[in-house]
């Protein structure tokens, strides 16, 4: 089993000498195993270890088990564990996410954290080839298009999957071979979940009845489904190119004069790609709101709009369609959060965070009064903040001194002096402190807060849309 792990890893470019790597750990056979292969290659390849485990606080007693049995491997592997306490239950009512979800979403959040603490540019986590079967089962049970055939990749971003060619019969004959004792989830032995029924029913009812071997059959069609959609991808970066594609922060805008002649299913590549890229993930998007908006673009009329899940819109204005995300879609509650500086702020309503890290100004700080940043990076004059900066949508009264200005405006004044539209004014993220704007994210910095000669202390905040995950 070992060559086919280094075989992949290998393969798929999925680990470097040097990296720094979080390992996802629960306890058990998955994580356990993958955790022990990685802790076997340390010293080879120069791997710096880091554990992650998240108590979901649902199980109990078996849930702290779990904590305290990570926390002993890691203290026999000399391994660095960070563990942390989510009421997942909790959460997921307030957010209206199953539990599954919301555990998914605080898992990575939580990976994430611990990568950006400890300096990692990896995060493996342990799926295998039977999750990989349960994934695309689910996916056609829910009706998917060609990606949601693919399954989950081998590598996305810096989540890397080793395991993913190796079935459970082998981790746990692995396991077993290497004297390693996993704990057990009760919950997997549950039919209670949608991805439970499809492992401890459906797979086994598929293999009985028509004898085969649909794990290993799901997977062949996966592979080759990921290269046809590779070389797809491709040919809808042609089609990007030629059609003029315009994405700016959380906005696209598409010339409708340039998409006709093209095919629908390319046109619906194209649609899905931009939502993407705007919202980070098609969390929520299905094949009817991509029907809808095809719809949009052959008969709707100028002005027409659609209003989609996550607080996405779409506008057709004359042979432009703009896709863009508003802050106050229904049942998206508005928001008001006190930034963690240094650290990071995940801000759930808009699928964001903000990273405030505080750098000793250099004695020669012209580097950063010239820097403009980029759109989404911005350096400040720490002395002059220290605390009570927000992160927030536009309220009345809000007033902002542009960068380079003299006077300051009503933040009002400054959106219509740049021409920037209305139904655009109320989903533009803005760094506060009190009444006072500090950045509109996207757009400008205030003048009352820049970096100068006189400056001892930075802030440098980082504004980022959080990325899809798989499971």
């Amino acid at each position: 089993m070992i060559s086919k792990v280094l075989e992949a890893i290998e393969k798929y470019n999925l680990i470097n000498n040097g990296d720094g790597i979080v390992i996802g750990v629960s306890g058990g056979a998955d994580s356990l195993c993958l955790l022990h292969i990685l802790s076997s290659l340390k010293e080879k390849m120069g791997l710096r270890l880091f554990v992650a485990h998240v108590n979901h606080m649902i199980r109990g007693e078996e849930s702290l088990g779990d904590e305290s049995f990570v926390k002993d491997v890691c203290r026999e592997l000399n391994i660095v564990l960070e563990s942390v306490h989510i009421d997942i239950k909790k959460l997921a009512g307030e957010r209206g996410l199953s539990l599954e979800e919301a555990g998914r979403i605080e898992r990575y959040r939580f990976f994430d954290s611990v990568a950006d603490l400890r300096g990692a540019n990896k995060v493996a986590v342990a799926h295998n080839k039977n999750d990989q079967a349960e994934t695309v089962l689910m996916n056609i049970i829910r009706g998917t298009g060609l990606d949601g055939l693919k399954g989950m990749e081998y590598k996305r971003g810096r989540i890397i999957r080793p395991l993913l060619e190796i079935e459970r019969s082998e981790i746990e004959s692995y396991c077993r071979e290497h004297g390693l004792k996993p704990r057990t989830d009760s919950s997997n032995l549950e039919n209670i979940y949608t991805r439970n029924r499809i492992r401890l029913d459906l797979i086994p009812y598929i293999d009985n009845l028509f004898k085969t071997d649909i794990v290993n059959s799901v997977s062949r069609m996966a592979n080759l489904v990921k290269e046809d959609s590779s070389f797809i991808e491709q040919q809808i970066d042609k089609v990007y190119n030629d059609i003029n594609v315009e994405i700016k922060d959380n906005e696209a805008t598409l010339n409708l004069e340039l998409v006709k002649g093209y095919h629908i299913a390319a046109v619906r590549r194209v649609i899905r790609n931009l939502i993407k890229a705007i919202r980070g993930n098609l969390r929520g998007i299905g094949n009817v709101h991509i029907d809808s908006i095809t719809d949009l673009i052959e008969n709707g009329r100028t002005g027409a709009m659609l209003h989609l899940p996550g607080g996405l819109r779409v506008l057709k204005s004359y042979e432009m369609l703009k896709i863009y995300l508003y802050g106050e879609e229904p049942g998206v509650q508005d928001f008001d959060k006190r930034l963690i500086i240094p650290g990071t702020t995940y801000i759930d309503e808009i699928n964001s965070s903000v990273e405030a890290v505080i750098i000793d100004a250099p004695e020669d700080v012209r580097d950063f009064i010239r820097a403009k940043g980029e759109s989404m990076v911005q350096f400040f004059d720490y002395d002059r903040l220290k605390s009570g900066i927000n992160i927030r949508y536009r309220r009345d009264g809000d007033l902002f001194k542009p960068l380079g200005s003299i006077g300051t405006k009503k933040l009002k004044e400054f959106f219509i002096d740049s021409k920037i539209p209305r139904h655009f004014r109320d989903q533009i993220p803005l760094i506060s402190k009190d009444k006072e704007i500090m950045w509109i994210i996207g757009h400008k910095i205030s003048d009352k807060f820049k970096v100068t000669e006189n400056t001892k202390t930075i802030l440098k905040l980082s504004f980022k849309r959080e990325t899809n995950m798989d499971n």
